[in-house]
């Protein structure tokens, strides 16, 4: 099983809007046997909520982060997980200097996919600001799917 952790500050925004479109993604490819995908946050609440713009954001895509609850990052996350897809590049260095060695499968979610920039933080925000986050995160999301899709049909085991 390939573990996909999406990771942001409080896990109650970014991450978990890119772990339940992921999911989406993921079950629509029929992967859903192959690849895992979890979210946590460097500086996360444990068992805090998904924020209600979050919630309404997804929910107005068919999506449920209703039951979410984050969970901080910690050494054995970042250890299970295959590829770890971070919203800034200042959380990507965050993991990287919390376990070093992971410098081949942990990269800032925009670059993975060949961009410059990071996924600016809705957080205190209006709903429309995680409209754009979210649409954002969709677009970058989709595109990690088509590069990882390619790997395995490549029947690469270096998704990353």
């Amino acid at each position: 099983m390939f573990t996909l952790l999406f990771v942001c500050t409080g896990n109650t925004c970014r991450s978990p809007m890119a772990q339940v479109l992921a999911q989406k993604g993921i079950a629509q490819r029929g992967w859903k046997d192959q690849v895992k995908v979890a979210s946590a946050g460097t500086m996360a609440w444990p068992g805090a909520p998904a924020s209600a713009h979050a919630q309404k954001v997804m929910a107005d895509r068919n999506l449920d982060l209703s039951q979410h609850a984050s969970q901080p990052l910690d050494e054995d996350l970042l250890r299970e997980a295959d590829l770890i897809l971070t919203m800034t590049g200042s959380h990507r260095d965050m993991v990287l200097q919390a376990v070093p060695g992971n410098e081949g499968k942990v990269y800032a979610i925009r670059e993975y996919i060949g961009k410059e920039g990071d996924i600016a933080d809705p957080f205190g925000q209006s709903e429309r600001a995680y409209a754009r986050c979210a649409a954002e995160i969709e677009e970058v999301i989709e595109k990690a799917m088509d590069r990882i899709e390619q790997s395995l049909k490549r029947g690469s085991q270096d998704i990353v």
